[in-house]
């Protein structure tokens, strides 16, 4: 893969992924829900810009308000899924209190 932090001016998925510590999965769904970085497209060869890797950062740091809804809502989901398995009394969170 070579080095990440190299003086390229474009990216692989891979690369993009490294430098940003986040997985390849993590990548897809990112793209898929519209929320990935700019990408150059050669046949099948896909590269990220370093231009569009610092826009995509800037846009995570500053999310617009859909994005800041849709992670508002995650949160909320996780903290009620998060509460309703302390309440489970299966759980292995309910059972150290016993």
């Amino acid at each position: 893969m070579g080095d990440i932090n190299s003086n390229k001016m474009a990216f692989s998925v891979r690369q993009f992924c490294a430098r940003n510590g986040i997985s390849t999965p993590t990548y897809y769904k990112l793209r898929a829900s519209k929320r990935g970085p700019r990408e150059m497209r050669f046949g099948s060869v896909v590269r990220i810009s370093i231009e569009a890797e610092a826009d995509w950062r800037r846009a995570r740091e500053y999310p617009d308000m859909e994005e800041r809804a849709r992670i508002e809502q995650q949160r909320r989901k996780l903290k009620q899924r998060s509460s309703n398995a302390v309440k489970n009394t299966v759980h292995v969170a309910s059972a150290a209190g016993r």
